[in-house]
């Protein structure tokens, strides 16, 4: 059984992860709870819908009220809200969270982490709220389009045209237009405002049914220290060393968390975003196995 030791040494702490399932939709997570079991570490079900109804004691009803858990959440994607809500009603079962609310927000909102890395990434400005407007005002710090306009969190690059992309030459209704579309789009996880970024001249690897594929790489960190990387896209490439991007990478002051990372047509590497790792999707071409032993410290 992995364990941890507690500061100091007084006692042992468990390790194991708890998963956020969404049962309607499609996800590697069982694939990832197979790879857990054959390393040795307890997973748990986390009831997602409760937790996103608000009533997070049910959604951890499946969890045991005993020992001391130090559990990873992996699953889909949390409000800084619901992700507090889950950490308390751990806490009220005598567990708690790998990554606390403070460090999942830190990773997980772009104006938590963009001061942090900010020449090492497309340059930004936000809102609070759902104005297209504000954003429109705020988007003219940056100098004329194209930009990427998403919310604090997640783009809708699925829909590039309609909801994420704003052209060269783009008009102020252009942009609302866009702006309205990724609102649809986001619906109620829509997450705190808007976020607009200048466009980077990407290296283009090939084309996917909603918009330009990028040579791009997913870089996965434990207490600042590189555990794991691959390519985002399913290309047949090598993986480049990205060590020196520990130096990036201790800026941010989160536990476990992910940061994507490509190749500008110079040649150059860029900061595309950075988020929790507990919510980041795992490339096709990863092991759970490699990454879940790196970060838990178990053998592989």
């Amino acid at each position: 059984m992995p364990l941890a030791s507690r500061a100091g040494g007084r006692s042992r702490i468990r390790q194991a992860i708890v998963f956020g399932r969404n049962p309607h939709q499609s996800d590697s997570f069982d694939t990832e709870a197979d790879a857990a079991d054959a390393l040795g570490i307890d997973t748990f079900q986390l009831d997602l819908a409760a937790l996103l109804e608000d009533d997070p004691e049910r959604a951890c009803a499946t969890i045991p009220e005993r020992g001391h858990l130090r559990l990873l959440y992996r699953g889909w994607m949390l409000t800084g809200e619901e992700y507090e809500a889950l950490d308390e009603a751990l806490g009220a079962l005598g567990h708690e969270l790998m990554t606390t609310p403070a460090q999942y927000a830190a990773a997980h909102y772009l104006p938590n982490w963009y001061p942090r890395l900010k020449g090492y990434t497309a340059r930004s400005v936000w809102t609070e709220g759902t104005d297209p407007s504000e954003a429109w005002e705020a988007a003219q710090a940056l100098g004329p389009s194209p930009w990427i306009v998403k919310d604090h969190v997640k783009s809708a690059k699925e829909r590039w045209a309609e909801a994420c992309f704003v052209p060269a030459g783009a008009t102020r209704a252009d942009f609302e237009r866009i702006c309205g579309v990724l609102l649809e789009e986001r619906g109620e996880r829509f997450e705190r405002g808007f976020v607009v970024r200048r466009f980077l001249p990407f290296k283009v690897r090939g084309q996917t049914p909603s918009g330009p594929a990028h040579l791009e790489f997913r870089l996965f960190f434990g207490s600042g220290r590189l555990l794991a990387a691959e390519s985002t896209h399913d290309f047949d490439v090598d993986v480049p060393d990205f060590s020196a991007f520990e130096r990036l990478a201790r800026r941010i002051d989160a536990r476990f968390f992910t940061m994507d990372v490509a190749m500008l047509e110079s040649g150059q590497w860029a900061v595309v975003e950075v988020n929790d790792g507990g919510v980041s999707g795992l490339p096709a071409s990863m092991d759970p196995r490699d990454l879940f032993a790196a970060l838990l410290g178990v053998e592989r």
